[in-house]
């Protein structure tokens, strides 16, 4: 007679009853939570006190491939030194710097510092090929 082996069960976990368990909780505190409606924070947010207003004057700088200097002001071009940058500065607000991508790093940077020698603050730089 031959041997009859017994075939071992594999144990295996069934999550049916978990899952449903787990949906069961979350429907229950889903239910049961309470939501504060009339919890809220008071912020006190400061007032703007502007009057009016002003339009910025705005010019733009131009370096070409040359190094030549120009100013476009009020749709007119006018090529300028860089020592007399200071008197097309007075009352401008804004000013764009535009040049050559072929320009030297420093020539860009002479033109900033000597901007911001005549206080001006909001600056943008351009470069065109």
């Amino acid at each position: 007679m031959g041997r009859y082996r017994k075939k071992r069960n594999i144990m295996s976990l069934d999550l049916t009853p978990l899952i449903d368990v787990v949906f069961l909780l979350l429907i229950f505190f889903m239910v049961s939570t309470t939501f504060n409606k009339y919890g809220k924070i008071d912020i006190d947010v400061p007032v703007s006190k502007v009057s009016e207003k002003t339009e910025d004057i705005k010019i733009e700088i131009v370096i070409d491939k040359n190094e030549n200097y120009f100013i476009l002001k009020d749709g007119k071009t006018f090529p300028i030194n860089l020592d007399d940058l200071g008197e097309h500065l007075k009352d401008v607000k804004k000013v764009s710097i535009t040049g050559d991508k072929n320009l030297k790093y420093q020539t860009v940077m002479d033109l900033i510092t000597k901007v911001k020698q005549h206080g001006i603050e909001n600056l943008g730089i351009n470069f065109y090929e």
